[in-house]
């Protein structure tokens, strides 16, 4: 009888993270994890709100909107800022060993410092550059520069020509664990979330 009472108890539990009005579907439904975590339509089997956790990348997370790793940083708050010095995010070495890695790695080979805060096409952007980018269990695609920080408009070509970094949609690309990259992603969005686009930022790792 106990058995029997658990056994219900979690069927009504996964019952209840299928957002009202949707059917319930079968991982298998979708190409990617980014897919169903959109459709939200799946059971979600350890409640942390990322479904389908065994399909291949494009990924997203908690509220993600595809891509591989985190959903692209917030819009800017209302009265957002924008200094005129170039802002310096700060993230501790000690936890993202891997993205300041590449970091570095990216700088020494020509890429910019210095990035400029530009929202709006960055998904359209990391889409188009990972495209030819195989996935790999357990890792995300890291971009450096990150997509909301390069590809400025580029006439009618809306930012997606390759240009002079950071204008250009390309970018350098590395593996990186799945649970740093998107740790990171996220502790970015929030940190430039009340700088207005156009402001320039630089990573600094401490």
């Amino acid at each position: 009888m106990t058995r029997t009472l658990l056994a219900l108890a979690a069927v009504l539990i996964g019952l209840a993270l299928i957002p009202a009005g949707a059917s319930a579907a079968t991982c298998s439904e979708h190409s990617s994890q980014a897919d169903a975590q959109r459709a939200k339509d799946t059971r979600d089997a350890d409640g942390d709100g990322v479904f389908c956790e065994s399909l291949p990348c494009p990924c997203a997370g908690q509220g993600g909107s595809g891509g591989s790793g985190p959903a692209p940083a917030p819009a800017p708050k209302p009265g957002c800022v924008r200094p005129k010095g170039v802002q310096r995010i700060v993230f501790a070495r000690s936890r993202f060993p891997n993205i300041r890695r590449h970091y570095v790695a990216a700088v020494r080979s020509g890429w910019p410092k210095v990035l400029v805060i530009n929202r709006g096409g960055a998904d359209d952007r990391r889409d188009r550059l990972l495209r030819g980018v195989a996935t790999r269990r357990g890792f995300d695609r890291d971009e450096y520069p990150a997509a909301v920080g390069r590809g400025r408009a580029n006439g009618a070509a809306g930012g997606l020509v390759r240009g002079s970094s950071p204008r250009g949609w390309k970018a350098d690309v590395a593996y990186v664990r799945s649970s740093e990259n998107r740790s990171h992603g996220a502790t970015l969005g929030n940190r430039l979330r009340r700088f207005c686009d156009g402001t320039r930022f630089r990573y600094v790792f401490r």
